[in-house]
């Protein structure tokens, strides 16, 4: 799994309230509690010593509802930013981007997600959108959404094992973790004056009440006998709510929790963070989009039924037929090649490793792993398309000079040595072959490009290439004008080394 995300059981399905609690009973887990489990806790015991009274299962218990007005709000805010952002404005609109409070794993995912959209959709501005991502990544590192909840689940019980919770246990904590906690509820159980109440609370049959403007800030999270509990605080009227439901409704209820249960809170806060990087995000949406090169599969095989059946079409049928494959083919071509110039980009920033990039590249050369070294695949598996080839040639373009270095010797030789082989492979596309030709001179040059590859620019930039142009193209009409005196011959000389020129 990559997240280690969605609820957990403990077998607190079997549970729902319909009883009321029992009174409070002063002076117990004061270390005055009585019986088997003589305990010694003070006022900040996280589970009271409090015996419930065992609950009833009930048809019609109170399940609180996600509220989602937060996320629409940020995915409103990134949407805006990312329509306005060019070179120039880019130092202000992605200050403003990393100001956006990222207060979930969630929302996490969807800025990521956006900016990628917007990355591949924009190939040329990959470079300017793959710095968004490295100032982001600084921004949210610290994952302050990473909320610890004190549980009374044992650890080493098998997950979905009914628990016994009379017989159950020590009064041991243990501990889960959440990236998704939220304090805008749309409803809620209270108001209470002390936060013990709202315990008890939850083992009750009280009725929710809407929260309204009433601002909420996060007081406790626990997890007892199989119920999660949400204390919140009002710093308004001072007083405490809750919100509660059944651990195994947690993805009903739109909460995500952790698989797993640790015996320790540094334990699961370490775990916590290393689950909920921006980098993993990062690189699961890298995953996702790359693994779906499996759509063009998909298109070929509907293209190959068509060609069989094409005939039965009639001519106005075929057209449209074949107009929609194109289209699409045209869309799937740009989407994998925009993806494929942005996972480039991140990884000269660091932001993904170089063994991701060697996964790329064996996909697109079609190797794979062999007697501790590589080969080519055969059959259909190690067939390549045009889009495979130009994708390829697109990525070292953009990755060559960062990954072509001492340590990646023995991969580079395996790589150029297919791709010298492809360059001279007459099945081939003359346009195939030489891409791979160019990008063979450019390796032996240094990863130098032969022409200037079309990136982001800031208006200055822009007017300063429209002036040159300018003045390139007066230049060359008083050329020309010059050999036109001399006759036809020289008119066509000028006007050839024109074109040249404009090239």
């Amino acid at each position: 799994g990559r997240g280690g995300g969605g609820g957990g059981g403990g077998g607190g399905g079997d549970w729902s309230r319909g009883q009321a609690p029992p009174p409070h009973r002063g002076g117990r887990g004061q270390g005055q509690g009585q019986g088997r489990r003589q305990s010694s806790r003070n006022n900040n015991d996280p589970f009271p010593d409090d015996d419930f009274v065992p609950l009833t299962r009930t048809t019609n218990a109170w399940m609180p509802s996600k509220d989602n007005s937060a996320m629409a709000k940020v995915e409103k805010q990134v949407k805006g930013l990312l329509n306005k952002m060019t070179k120039e404005k880019f130092d202000k609109l992605s200050t403003q981007m990393c100001d956006i409070p990222i207060l979930s794993y969630e929302m996490l995912t969807t800025v990521i997600k956006l900016v990628y959209e917007k990355a591949i959709g924009e190939p040329s501005f990959s470079d300017m959108y793959a710095n968004l991502c490295y100032r982001l990544s600084q921004k949210v590192k610290k994952g302050t959404f990473i909320k610890i909840i004190e549980s009374d689940e044992d650890p080493l019980a098998e997950p979905g094992a009914e628990v016994n919770y009379d017989e159950a246990g020590s009064g041991s904590v243990s501990y889960r973790w959440s990236n998704d906690v939220s304090t805008s509820d749309g409803e809620v159980v209270g108001p209470f004056d002390r936060d013990d109440q709202c315990i008890g609370a939850a083992f009750s049959d009280m009725k929710p009440v809407p929260r309204g403007d009433n601002e909420l800030t996060l007081h406790r999270l626990l997890i007892k006998r199989g119920t999660f509990i949400k204390i919140m605080h009002s710093h308004v009227d001072g007083k405490y709510y809750v919100v509660f439901f059944p651990v195994s409704k947690a993805d009903e209820c739109g909460q995500q929790l952790s698989l797993e249960i640790f015996t320790s809170e540094i334990e699961a806060q370490n775990h916590a963070v290393k689950m909920n990087t921006f980098k993993r995000s990062l690189l699961n949406k890298c995953e996702d989009e790359f693994n779906k090169q499996d759509i063009y599969t998909d298109w070929k095989v509907e293209k190959k039924a068509y060609e069989k059946q094409k005939a039965s079409f009639k001519e106005k049928e075929r057209n449209e037929k074949e107009e929609e494959l194109e289209f699409r083919r045209m869309k799937i071509k740009k989407q994998m090649l925009g993806n494929i110039k942005f996972i480039g980009e991140l990884y000269k920033l660091g932001m993904l490793k170089e063994k991701i990039m060697r996964f790329c590249i064996h996909s697109l050369l079609k190797l794979e792993d062999y007697e501790g070294g590589l080969r080519s695949q055969t059959g259909e598996d190690g067939e390549m398309d045009a889009e495979d080839h130009e994708a390829l040639c697109n990525l070292f373009v953009t990755i060559g000079k960062t990954i072509d270095n001492p340590k990646a010797q023995p991969y580079m030789r395996i790589y150029f040595g297919k791709i010298e082989t492809l360059s001279n492979d007459k099945t081939l596309s003359s346009r195939s072959r030489f891409m791979y030709k160019d990008l063979i001179e450019m390796r032996t040059k240094g990863w130098k490009l032969r022409r200037e590859v079309e990136t982001a620019k800031t208006l200055d930039e822009i007017r300063k290439d429209a002036e040159r142009d300018e003045r390139r193209q007066q230049a060359q009409s008083q050329q020309g004008g010059g050999y036109g005196g001399r006759g036809g011959g020289g008119r066509g000389r000028g006007g050839y080394d024109g074109g040249r020129g404009g090239g």
